[in-house]
């Protein structure tokens, strides 16, 4: 008798920890999740800039704009810059309403190209935001 409630004690046990780790593991694919679905909302346009007389347009290039395309939710970016395929030191971080757009640089410095790369997006509150870095995009 002892044996058998030995055993489905260690199978009890057995499915609380394969719950306990299924959950951390839902847990993480969630997280995951939301930040691969704001990155979704993330669009990078380069435009011709409106004034003739810029300095991006004087150098032959475009200027490079990072937009948030979703309806409702500001997102928080963080941004990695290379210039000539170099990533350069620092990192952009602001957080972009829900349908706006915010200028990052020319594609053209000293005749070499400049992109950025999104490095991370996820969804943020406007008081969170306004709370981390004071102002909105």
């Amino acid at each position: 008798m002892k044996k058998t409630a030995g055993k489905r004690f260690m199978k009890s046990l057995a499915s609380i920890f394969i719950l306990f780790f299924s959950s951390i593991n839902v847990a993480g694919q969630v997280a995951l999740a939301d930040e691969n679905a704001a990155a979704d909302f993330i669009v990078f346009k380069t435009l011709e800039d409106k004034d003739t007389s810029s300095d991006c347009t004087q150098r032959g290039g475009l200027r490079i704009y990072v937009e948030n395309t979703h309806p409702e939710k500001t997102i928080d970016l963080s941004l990695d810059r290379y210039f000539s395929t170099v990533r350069q030191a620092g990192r952009s971080m602001f957080a972009l309403e829900n349908g706006h757009s915010q200028a990052l640089g020319c594609n053209i410095v000293m005749d070499s190209e400049q992109h950025w790369e999104l490095i991370s997006a996820e969804f943020i509150s406007k008081e969170d935001a306004l709370q981390r870095y004071g102002t909105l995009y």
